[in-house]
C-alpha cells in the first residue's frame, strides 16, 4: 500500500467540529462504485480521477482507533477525514466499512462485550450525525467468515457476536438516521452457509442489507449463488437487499478486466443487486492488476468499461436477463433497446439501426455470431438468434440441464451431487462424499470416488464430446480422465502435474436419451488432484473445449 498525503484545497477545509453539509444521494437508485483506501494514505487528487470516470460512490473507511483515542471523544479533524469531506463535496455518496476493533475496548479484539459493542455503536452514530446524506451505508466488519475477520471471543461465537453487534448499532443509529443502511454479514465470497448461521441467530432483524465479496475466476454462476443467498433469507423470513461491496480478480491482460466487469455487472444486476463496488480504484503493490486506474491514476480498459456502464447502462435501470431456454446464452437488456450478449456460438441478427460496442464502449463492426466475448447492442428491440452450435457447456451451463453432476463409487453406482451451502462459495456435493466439491471453477475425485459430469441428449445428431483439464494443485498423482458413451469408454488418458493441461475430443452419434460422461478417477494416491475443467458437447469441431 502507498502511504502518502495530499494538501486539500482550502475551499474544502472545514473545522473539526463542523457538520459536513449533506449532499443528495444519486438520483438513480442503482449504485456502482469503487473501493478506495484514502484512509490508508491514497492522495486526495484521486477523487477527481474517480469523478472523471463516472464514479458516484466510494467504499472506504474511518478507522475507529484513529478517530476515538479517548473514550467517547471523536477527532474528526480534516487531516483524518479529508477523503470523506472531499468525496461529499464532489457529490459522491460514501459507504464506510468499519472494523469493530479499538485498543480502548476489549483489548483491541473484535468488540464482544456489551460495553465495547455500545462504544462501537456510538461511534457509528457519530459518523452518521456528521455526514448526513453523504455516508449512505455502514458495513459492520469485513470478511467475517475468514480467519482474521473476527478475533478473540467473538471468533468463537461468530453468529451470536455479530448479531449482538448489529443489534447495538441498529438500535443506536436507526432511530435518528433511518435512511442510513446498516450492512451485516460481509463475507469473502458468497458464504451462504455461514450467513445462514447469522440469519438463524436473528441478524436479519438488525441489518438493512447483506454485504458480500464475490471474488471468483469466472463471472458465470454468480447469479446462481446470489439466488441461493436470497432463498436462504426468504427461508429465514426476511429478504434484505444484497450489496456487493467488493468484487474483482487478478488479470493477465488489462483488457480482461473490462470483459469481466461487464459480465459481472449484468449477472449481478439481473439477480437483483442494486449496489455494486469494484475493488479497487487503482492498482496496488499487493494487487497490481485489479485497479480501474494504474498506480499513478492513468486509465486502463477497466476504467473505460466502468465509465461506459456508469453513464450509459446503469441509468437505464437494472439489467434484466432474457430467457431463451438455453443456459449458455447470456442476453441481458437495459431499458427497451440496449442489450448485453455473450455465450456459446450461434448466429444473431438485429434491426437495421443497431450499433455494436465492445465492453469498453468502443464502436465495433456489426457481429453475425455470438461469442464468449460480451458485446453491447444498442438501438434495437429486434434480436433473433440461430440454433446453438454447442449443446452443453459445463462453465456456462452450471448447474443446469442438460448437464448433471455425480460421484461414482468403485462398483459404478452413481451418487447425485446437489447444491451445498457452506462457509465459502456454494457448490455441488453430497454428504456421503464430503471432500468432493464441484463448481464451475474446479472438479476432482474424492478418496475412492470418481467425479462425473453427464450430458443427456435431447436430440439425435452427430456431435463431438470434448474437454479441457488443468491441474490446480501442486501435489497429487493426477487422475485418469475418460469419456464414456452410454457406459462404454471411448477415450481415456492421464492428467496430472507432470502432464499439465490436457484437452481431448471424440466424435459421437447421439440418440435421444443417450448419456455422455466425463469421468475423473483417482489414481493410487487420493488428494491434491482438483482440476480446472470444461466439458462440452458440440456440433462442430470449431467449438471443442480448448485449453
Amino acid at each position: 500500500m502507498i502511504f502518502w498525503r495530499a494538501i486539500l484545497f482550502l475551499t474544502l477545509i472545514v473545522s473539526a467540529s463542523a457538520q459536513v453539509p449533506g449532499v443528495q444521494a444519486q438520483n438513480n437508485p442503482n449504485r456502482i462504485g469503487v473501493t478506495t483506501h484514502f484512509s490508508q494514505g491514497w492522495p486526495i487528487s484521486l477523487i477527481d480521477r474517480a469523478t472523471f470516470i463516472g464514479v458516484g460512490t466510494i467504499r472506504d473507511s474511518l478507522h475507529w482507533p484513529d478517530i476515538e483515542k479517548s473514550p467517547g471523544v471523536y477527532d474528526f479533524s480534516i487531516k483524518k477525514t479529508q477523503h470523506i469531506t472531499s468525496a461529499c463535496a464532489a457529490g459522491m455518496t460514501v459507504l464506510l466499512g468499519i472494523e469493530p476493533r479499538n485498543p480502548l475496548y476489549d483489548s483491541k479484539l473484535t468488540a464482544h462485550s456489551p460495553g465495547a459493542q455500545l462504544a462501537y455503536a456510538n461511534y457509528i452514530k457519530a459518523i452518521a450525525d456528521r455526514y448526513p446524506g453523504c455516508v449512505v451505508a455502514i458495513e459492520v466488519g469485513n470478511e467475517i467468515n475468514g480467519s482474521g475477520g473476527m478475533t478473540g471471543p467473538a471468533a468463537t461465537a461468530r453468529a451470536a457476536s455479530h448479531t449482538a453487534l448489529l443489534k447495538a448499532v441498529f438500535q443506536r443509529v436507526k432511530p435518528s438516521h433511518p435512511d442510513i443502511a446498516i450492512l451485516g454479514g460481509s463475507t469473502n465470497a458468497i458464504g451462504t452457509g455461514f450467513l445462514k448461521s447469522l440469519f438463524a441467530a436473528g441478524a436479519l432483524d438488525f441489518m438493512d442489507g447483506v454485504a458480500i465479496h464475490p471474488y471468483r475466476r469466472d463471472p458465470e454462476a454468480v447469479d446462481w449463488e446470489i439466488g441461493r443467498l436470497k432463498d436462504a433469507m426468504q427461508e429465514a423470513g426476511k429478504l434484505r437487499p444484497i450489496w456487493v461491496t467488493e468484487f474483482s480478480r487478478d488479470f493477465v491482460q488489462p483488457a480482461d478486466a473490462s470483459i469481466f466487469f461487464l459480465k459481472m455487472l449484468s449477472l449481478m444486476q439481473s439477480a437483483g443487486v442494486k449496489d455494486i463496488y469494484w475493488y479497487a480504484l487503482i492498482d496496488q503493490i499487493w494487487f497490481p492488476t485489479m485497479g480501474l486506474l494504474t498506480l499513478k491514476g492513468a486509465e486502463k480498459p477497466g476504467s473505460r468499461a466502468f465509465s461506459y456502464a456508469a453513464n450509459h447502462l446503469v441509468p437505464k435501470g437494472l439489467a434484466r436477463r432474457i430467457d431463451h431456454a438455453d443456459p449458455a446464452l447470456f442476453h441481458f437488456r437495459y431499458g427497451p433497446t440496449t442489450h448485453i450478449i455473450w455465450g456459446t456460438r450461434r448466429t444473431i441478427s438485429v434491426g437495421p439501426n443497431a450499433r455494436f460496442r465492445d465492453a469498453e464502449g468502443n464502436m465495433i463492426p456489426n457481429m453475425s455470431e455470438v461469442s464468449e466475448t460480451p458485446v453491447i447492442v444498442e438501438g434495437t428491440t429486434t434480436l433473433q438468434f440461430g440454433n446453438a452450435e454447442i449443446l452443453a457447456d459445463s462453465q456456462y451451463g452450471f448447474p443446469n440441464a442438460p448437464l448433471s453432476w455425480f460421484a461414482r463409487n468403485k462398483s459404478g453406482a452413481l451418487i447425485p451431487l446437489s447444491p451445498i451451502d457452506w462457509k465459502w462459495t456454494s457448490y455441488l456435493g453430497n454428504k456421503a462424499v464430503p471432500q468432493m466439491i464441484v463448481n464451475p471453477a474446479g472438479i476432482g475425485p474424492s478418496g475412492k470416488y470418481s467425479s462425473l459430469v453427464r450430458y443427456t441428449a435431447d436430440r439425435s445428431t452427430a456431435a463431438i464430446a470434448s474437454f479441457c483439464l488443468a491441474p490446480l494443485g501442486k501435489f497429487g498423482d493426477g487422475v485418469t480422465a475418460a469419456i464414456q458413451h452410454n457406459g462404454k469408454q471411448i477415450w481415456s488418458g492421464p492428467v496430472g502435474i507432470l502432464s499439465g493441461k490436457r484437452a481431448a475430443h471424440v466424435p459421437l452419434r447421439l440418440q435421444v436419451g443417450d448419456n455422455v460422461d466425463l469421468v475423473l478417477s483417482p489414481n493410487a494416491n487420493a488428494g491434491g488432484d482438483r482440476m480446472a475443467y470444461r466439458f462440452r458437447i458440440s456440433l462442430s469441431a470449431l467449438d471443442i473445449a480448448d485449453c
